[in-house]
């Protein structure tokens, strides 16, 4: 059975209807065929323009398009370009030609992913240009809400356009594989329909603001030590279900209008420079119409870069960081044009990467000669990136009902973090925000502090911390360490005087580097666990609650010190808003609704790539000092797919987190199955399934319901479940329900055949478990049976292989 070259497009957005006193709500459904043709009718538009430009153009202006025009380079070596914008991080070259008619003005690239970033201030200008600081990616997917993600993105939108920014370069949505990766902050999750989309909700908010997006990093870039050279040695079958699969249900969703290259290579060669995974996959078998941008300075030639598909090399001039290892081409604009001369570069192959280029510029803010502001809405967007973080802030631990604290509480508050906070992490994907709520000013603003540890920490902080620049000069990095044997006498005094402890322990990263499981990085140091042991016994001979507040760059480890305390809250890096958001949980004016998009194993060992630096962060095999090679020995099972399929306890499950009211998911049914449909049928070949929400507690809140699916193994073996579907309910209150409906397509559906280069579902009988979290342990599940095998889409034969001499056998040591 065949449903033919189908390419669904997904979204996850829910469409709410009253039934009396009951919410009905769809989720994953298809997109309507009206947004679609829409959206179709643009793209042809431009497309076709583009077309009409492209002919009318010089060779040498083409050829200008294909190379970015350095790093800070001055307003006359940008063609055509209008008003500058200081501290943007690149451009595209525009065309200006009275002789042709053609005006297309150059397009200004922004930082981003957790806002956009451009310089504050300017010289001999009083006026500042501050940008707002959202939740960075991983607070955001852990909100498990795509309208509310779709509005962060709206509002990133609106101060890119106001800025006078085109491109904004986010989101990033890569993997997070393994707990180390110092730019896992900036990704959404370990599992890629999260992943997905998470990034198309940010995706159409930004573009409906007139902006182009950029998600990246296309791919299989899962790691930062040795991240433009490294060499990820991946199965065809993992890329596909794994590290592409996000990438491809945001292409489909949203329509991104730029996407960007990862510096490593895939098995043997560089991700910008495979024509198979930038052409053959990205726009044949995808669909994909955007432009492709490689990251800044990725690739090792720049003529392969853009037969292989990348139409922009960014950001021009020589690459400085292939000179590191002793290779110099020289500017890379005058390699490009001595390609073309030779006939390295056919002249199709340039026409095709202007036009790519062209249909996109068309539909920047500087085509349209927007007059931008430089005045967005800051005040507004503050308040959204608070909701967005108080929604995305995860109640790990919540012994005893040890939260809410009461607003009239005197809190005791611990830990160098409450006032060294950290709203994001650094490098590229850092913001200049106006301002930072640190942790210690919004509990103020909630409870009384005790005023003799605020002093000590005050003092200690100011007189310890010591401030570096991070990569590129980007972030001022603030680092102090926590007190060592100073509070002894302070412990025990405000466990008399206070009525709660709240230790806040903070973790940063960036990219360029990994983490370590050392102490004071994955490991709490000793002085940490000193604290902690301290505080607790301290509060608890009182018999008085402590908290821990987690305000870090992901996954750090808990299992030393989680028995000792009450409550954990997991704040990761909550934007400016940061110590607001998190007195809004603790005193629960907001009821905390987060839910984990990334798993929390016991011990780092647990995580499957763990078991050697073979295959996280690579290994040398040439001895020369440098990362050859990065094995993904895991395959298919990552993240909660491995701990579950090989029955591997974690400290806290995927999609966990607590509330402070209670919820059941009841009345779980198949309510359609049309995955019957043979080739030809307009039927849309998909699974629906429906559940009750109810809250069954005393406190109004919200809830994700989360569709797990374990399907039968006939050629293929499979993870145990793998999430398909999820929806946040709205706000209910005590007793009220709410129904959710879930279409879930063949595609999302489908797993990868790699020997018959098809996504295939097999014939059996499949368990659906909605749940509140991957443990579906005490879940009773639906079933729906496929009588045959369903070919859902054909691939390019032998795309993406495993390089010469290496077979999966090799370097797999994760199997069924």
């Amino acid at each position: 059975m065949s449903v033919g070259h189908t390419h669904p497009r997904f979204k996850t957005t829910i469409v709410a209807g009253v039934i009396s006193s009951v919410f009905a709500l769809n989720a994953c459904t298809y997109l309507s065929s009206d947004s679609g043709t829409a959206q179709t009718t643009q793209n042809k538009k431009a497309q076709h323009q583009a077309e009409k430009i492209v002919a009318k153009m010089t060779d040498d202006e083409k050829l200008k398009m294909l190379v970015g025009a350095g790093m800070a380079p001055a307003q006359s070596d940008v063609a055509n370009l209008g008003t500058t914008v200081p501290g943007v991080a690149g451009y595209i070259h525009g065309v200006s030609d009275p002789e042709s008619g053609i005006d297309l003005p150059a397009a200004r690239l922004a930082d981003g992913p957790a806002g956009v970033r451009i310089d504050p201030s300017r010289k001999n200008d009083p006026h500042t240009y501050y940008s707002t600081a959202f939740p960075t990616g991983t607070l955001l997917a852990s909100t498990w809400n795509t309208d509310l993600i779709r509005q962060v993105g709206e509002a990133v939108g609106n101060e890119a356009k106001e800025y006078g920014v085109d491109f904004w370069l986010a989101p990033g949505m890569n993997i997070q594989r393994n707990p180390l990766l110092g730019r896992n902050f900036e990704y959404f999750s370990e599992d890629p329909l999260v992943a997905g989309m998470m990034a198309s909700a940010i995706v159409e908010g930004a573009q409906s603001e007139g902006i182009a997006t950029t998600i990246k990093h296309f791919a299989a870039n899962n790691s930062e030590t040795n991240r433009y050279w490294v060499n990820a040695v991946v199965t065809p079958r993992a890329l596909r279900e794994i590290y592409l699969r996000g990438f491809q249900y945001a292409v489909q969703e949203s329509h991104p209008r730029a996407l960007m290259t990862s510096y490593n290579s895939i098995n043997g060669k560089n991700a910008g420079e495979r024509a198979d995974l930038i052409t053959s996959v990205l726009r044949h078998e995808w669909g994909y119409d955007g432009l492709v941008m490689s990251d800044w300075f990725a690739g090792k030639n720049p003529v392969d870069l853009v037969n292989a598909g990348t139409d922009v090399i960014q950001p021009g001039g020589s690459n400085v960081v292939n000179q590191r290892i002793g290779q110099d081409l020289g500017d890379w604009a005058d390699v490009v044009k001595a390609g073309y001369q030779s006939g390295k570069i056919s002249r199709a192959t340039l026409d095709r990467n202007v036009q790519h280029l062209v249909s996109q510029m068309l539909k920047t803010p500087s085509a349209a000669h927007y007059s931008f502001s430089s005045q967005p809405d800051l005040q507004s967007h503050a308040q959204l990136s608070r909701q967005a973080a108080d929604e995305g802030i995860i109640l790990l631990k919540n012994a005893r009902h040890a939260l809410p604290l009461k607003t009239s509480a005197n809190v005791a508050s611990f830990g160098i973090t409450q006032l060294n906070t950290f709203k994001g992490g650094t490098g590229s994907g850092d913001v200049h925000s106006p301002y930072v709520i640190n942790i210690a000013q919004g509990l103020a603003q909630r409870f009384t502090l005790n005023p003799s540890l605020q002093k000590f920490y005050a003092q200690y902080f100011a007189a310890n911390k010591t401030v570096k620049k991070g990569i590129l000069g980007i972030s001022d990095i603030v680092s102090c360490p926590e007190p060592a044997g100073k509070l002894k006498s302070l412990i025990h005094q405000s466990a008399k005087t206070s009525d709660a402890a709240v230790i806040t322990l903070g973790r940063n990263a960036g990219e360029d580097a990994d983490r370590r499981v050392v102490r004071g990085d994955y490991l709490l140091s000793k002085d940490e666990l000193r604290l902690i042991q301290r505080v607790s016994k301290a509060f608890h001979a009182q018999h008085k609650k402590v908290i821990v507040v987690l305000n870090v760059t992901g996954v750090t480890d808990v299992s030393e010190w989680r028995d000792q305390v009450d409550g954990i809250v997991l704040a990761y890096m909550p934007g400016q808003e940061t110590g607001n958001a998190i007195a809004d949980i603790l005193s629960g004016d907001v009821n905390p609704s987060g839910k984990l998009a990334q798993s929390f194993p016991l011990h780092y060992k647990d995580v499957p790539s763990a078991a050697s630096a073979r295959n996280f962060p690579g290994i040398d095999e040439n001895g020369d000092g440098v990362l050859d090679n990065e094995y993904y020995n895991e395959d298919i099972y990552v993240g909660y797919r491995y701990y579950q399929t090989f029955n591997q306890p974690v400290a806290y499950p995927f999609g966990y987190g607590l509330s402070y009211t209670s919820f059941d998911i009841s009345h779980a049914t198949v309510s359609a199955n049309l995955l019957k449909a043979q080739s030809g049928d307009q039927t849309s070949p998909l699974i629906s399934l429906q559940a009750r929400v109810t809250n069954t507690g005393d406190t109004k809140g919200k809830e994700v319901a989360q569709v797990y699916i374990a399907a039968p193994e006939v050629k293929l073996k499979k993870p145990a479940t793998e999430l398909k579907a999820f929806a946040k309910t709205r706000m209910l209150a005590p007793g009220q329900s709410q129904t959710i409906k879930f279409d879930i397509p063949a595609q999302t559906l489908a797993s990868f055949d790699s020997a018959h280069n098809q996504w295939i579902i097999e014939p059996g009988t499949y368990r659906a478990y909605i749940s509140s979290s991957s443990d579906i342990s005490d879940i009773q599940p639906v079933t729906f049976s496929v009588s045959q095998e369903m070919v859902v889409s054909q691939t390019t034969p032998g795309a993406l292989a495993l390089q010469k001499g290496i077979s999966a056998a090799s370097f797999v040591t994760v199997k069924k």
